[in-house]
C-alpha cells in the first residue's frame, strides 16, 4: 500500500499513528459497521421499556415506536452485510488493492450545522484522493417493480409510490476536505440496496446525471472495480486521519486495539 504521509497536523498525530499502524496490520474496514443505529436501537428500546403502566393496565404496544425498532434493526443489519461484503471484495479481489472502507461516520460542524440532525455516513470508501459515499438500504423488494431515486426519495418508477428517504452525504464531505485543506480528485455516492432479490434500477438521463446513484448490492464488485479503474491509489495519511475523526465509537470499546495490533505485529 502507498502511503503519503505529510502534512499531518500536530494535534492529529496520535490517530495519524493509529490509522497507519492500523493499515500495515492489513485491515482495509475502519470502525464498526451500524455504531449509530445501534446506539439508536439501544434508546428506542430503553423508550418502548420505560413506559408506564399500571399493574392492571393492558400493555398495548406503540405502533409508531415498534415501526422506529424494526426498521432501525434492518438498518443495522444493512449496514453489516454490506461492510461484510466490502471486506471480501477488498480482501480477494485484485483490482481493489489500495481500497479503504470506513464504516459508521457522522459530522458535526456545530454552530454552522444547518439541519436539525448530525448527518451520518453508512460507508465511506477511499482509493487515493477520491472518496466515494455508499450508504446501504436494507429493503425488501419485489423482482420487477422497477425502482429509481428521485431527490431524497427511492420510489417505485411505476406507481411512484415513496419506498424510503435517503440522505446522501457527499456534500458534507466536500465541505470537510475543503475545511481541513484537503484536495479532492473526486467524490461521488451511491445508495446501495442490500438484498438478496433481483432489483430492476431505472438507469435514465437522471440515473447517469446525479451525484449520488441507486444501486443494488450484485453490482457493487463491478461498480468499484470501474470506479477505481485509472486512478492512482496513493493514500493520503492526512485525509484518512480527517475521516477518521468523524468515527462514530462503541461508547466503551474502542474500534480496534491498537496495542494488540503493536505486539502482534512487533511494531
Amino acid at each position: 500500500m502507498k502511503l503519503n504521509q505529510d502534512g499531518i497536523n500536530p494535534e492529529d498525530k496520535n490517530l495519524a499513528i493509529n490509522i497507519r499502524n492500523y493499515l500495515i496490520a492489513g485491515n482495509r474496514v475502519i470502525g464498526d459497521p451500524g455504531e449509530g443505529l445501534k446506539q439508536t436501537l439501544v434508546k428506542l428500546e430503553e423508550q418502548r421499556d420505560n413506559r408506564n403502566f399500571g399493574i392492571l393496565d393492558w400493555k398495548i404496544k406503540d405502533s409508531e415506536l415498534e415501526n422506529q425498532i424494526s426498521k432501525t434493526k434492518a438498518g443495522i443489519t444493512g449496514e453489516e452485510k454490506l461492510c461484510d461484503y466490502l471486506a471480501t471484495l477488498i480482501k480477494y479481489d485484485d483490482k481493489l488493492e489500495g481500497l479503504v472502507a470506513f464504516a459508521s461516520l457522522a459530522y458535526d460542524f456545530g454552530e454552522e450545522n444547518e439541519l436539525d440532525y448530525i448527518p451520518d455516513t453508512d460507508t465511506l470508501l477511499v482509493y487515493g484522493n477520491h472518496i466515494l459515499v455508499v450508504d446501504a438500504k436494507n429493503l425488501k423488494t419485489k423482482p420487477g417493480t422497477p425502482l429509481m431515486l428521485l431527490d431524497n426519495l427511492v420510489v417505485d418508477a411505476e406507481k411512484g409510490k415513496e419506498i424510503i428517504e435517503v440522505h446522501p452525504s457527499t456534500h458534507i464531505w466536500e465541505k470537510v476536505m475543503a475545511q481541513a485543506g484537503i484536495p479532492l480528485d473526486s467524490i461521488d455516492g451511491y445508495v446501495c440496496i442490500v438484498n438478496d432479490q433481483e432489483v430492476e434500477i431505472i438507469r435514465d438521463e437522471h440515473w447517469y446525471e446525479c451525484h449520488t446513484k441507486l444501486i443494488h448490492i450484485a453490482e457493487l464488485k463491478d461498480i468499484l472495480e470501474e470506479w477505481v479503474e485509472g486512478k492512482d491509489n496513493k493514500l493520503s495519511l492526512k485525509m484518512l486521519t480527517e475521516i477518521a475523526k468523524a468515527q462514530i465509537k462503541k461508547e466503551k470499546n474502542l474500534s480496534f486495539d491498537i496495542d494488540e495490533i503493536k505486539r502482534k505485529f512487533d511494531i
